[in-house]
């Protein structure tokens, strides 16, 4: 549970207002906790032999979750081992192999970075058909390890006049003399924790028609489906496979939530894939509506004069006022990861996930409230069909000796704290 002495209960006449359901990007909960846990990315692609597709397997753990030791030399090392294995639908092992990678650092902070990672890149070949790829990573200092299982289906690409391949998002990329993309720095999660800078979209046609022109129209749909941004480009198809890529300005997303649509013709024959994107804060959010948004979903834990001020205040002063206050109440200093801002912002993110209604997110919910002030409880007893009376849940906390009523007035999911149990909030 989150430490008592700062959720004092600060209650504000807030204004309804419909936020966007998530705004904190969380890790995972396997990170932190002493496992090579790592972040992992399948991307299917074509192979030039048109029999063929290319899994490319993309995965990285962050240095902090790795255990680095000390050198008889100097500096810090470890040693990860990883495992990439594909069986097939009868689950037997088709195709294996390990790679190792031995990580030598001269700085001990940089031991407990979670922006510097270890990565892998490889590739396979694969046909048509359904698989399962297990992904293994294996701290060699410690003998901890963390695996992935995942299913994934590669269709038959080359039966289509035109297909296409899974969209990539791409941080950097380099050419060669001839513009030919030689390589790239994938990024692993569909979501951007800072709105600036550039970012890359990166796909491939397949396509049985050639020395003809693609028209690729891309569009980017808001959390309320509406193009909110659309661009079309036009590219000569010289080959049956052909690289397509868009350099991104963040800056022009307002949102926090888009579906990608990329819809490519030629000649005539046409075919469309799409992916999800988000821009949700990962440490300091970044924005103006991220800010202050923040700032209003502590209301549990700031005194009221505090969030007012600050709330009128600029994005800077907002900003540093934020990294000022969990750093002060940060339970581990001397790693980059805020335990209990992470907690504190993961039961926002529960509480918009399960408790929200058609016109007010869930963190301003009465049950909301709760589980953001104490936790979880330790016992739901739930009474939806009860006769003669409003549906009901009752909240136990045992170790708090505190129990919370929650009744539907409406019948549509509007659990409202129960005035008898308002006080037990306080007590």
């Amino acid at each position: 549970m989150i430490k008592a002495s700062i959720f004092r209960a600060v209650l504000l006449c807030l204004s309804i207002v419909t936020f966007l359901h998530s705004q904190y990007f969380e890790e995972s909960k396997y990170s932190g906790v002493g496992l090579p846990f790592f972040e992992l990315s399948l991307n299917r692609q074509f192979d030039s032999d048109y029999n063929t597709s290319r899994l490319l397997v993309f995965a990285q753990v962050v240095y902090d979750d790795l255990t680095f030791l000390k050198s008889d030399t100097s500096g810090y090392y470890s040693e990860l081992e990883w495992l990439v294995a594909v069986y097939d639908d009868d689950e037997k092992l088709i195709f294996s192999r390990t790679i190792s990678d031995n990580i030598h650092l001269k700085n001990y902070k940089e031991t407990n970075s979670r922006d510097l990672t270890a990565s892998l890149k490889t590739d396979l070949a694969l046909k048509e058909g359904e698989y399962q790829i297990l992904v293994r990573a294996v701290d060699l200092n410690t003998n901890q390890s963390a695996q992935r299982r995942i299913e994934i289906e590669i269709p038959e690409y080359y039966d289509e006049d035109i297909s296409l391949s899974d969209i990539m998002f791409l941080k950097s990329v380099v050419y060669d003399s001839s513009g030919r993309i030689v390589d790239y720095d994938p990024i692993l999660s569909n979501n951007f924790t800072v709105k600036k800078g550039y970012f890359y979209i990166y796909f491939n046609v397949y396509s049985k028609t050639i020395d003809k022109n693609a028209q690729i129209d891309y569009s980017f749909k808001n959390s309320e489906k509406k193009v909110e941004f659309d661009t079309v480009t036009t590219k000569a198809v010289k080959s049956h496979i052909t690289s397509h890529i868009l350099k991104v300005d963040k800056n022009i997303f307002n949102d926090n939530t888009y579906n990608l649509n990329i819809s490519v013709d030629i000649d005539g024959n046409d075919a469309e894939t799409s992916k999800v994107l988000t821009f949700y804060w990962k440490l300091v959010p970044n924005t103006a509506t991220d800010i202050d948004l923040a700032l209003n979903q502590m209301v549990y834990i700031l005194q009221p004069d505090s969030l007012s001020y600050y709330l009128d205040a600029d994005l800077k002063s907002k900003q540093e006022f934020f990294k000022r206050f969990w750093k002060e109440r940060d339970p581990n200093p001397d790693t980059k990861k805020n335990e209990l801002m992470d907690e504190y912002f993961k039961r926002i993110n529960y509480a918009n996930e399960n408790y929200s209604g058609l016109a007010t997110d869930g963190w301003l919910t009465d049950r909301g409230r709760i589980l953001i002030k104490f936790g979880p409880p330790d016992d739901i007893e739930r009474h939806p069909f009860e006769l003669e009376t409003r549906p009901y849940e009752i909240w136990r906390y045992y170790s708090l000796r505190k129990v919370f009523l929650f009744q539907d007035y409406t019948g549509f999911g509007d659990f409202r704290l129960h005035p008898d149990y308002i006080n037990v909030e306080y007590q």
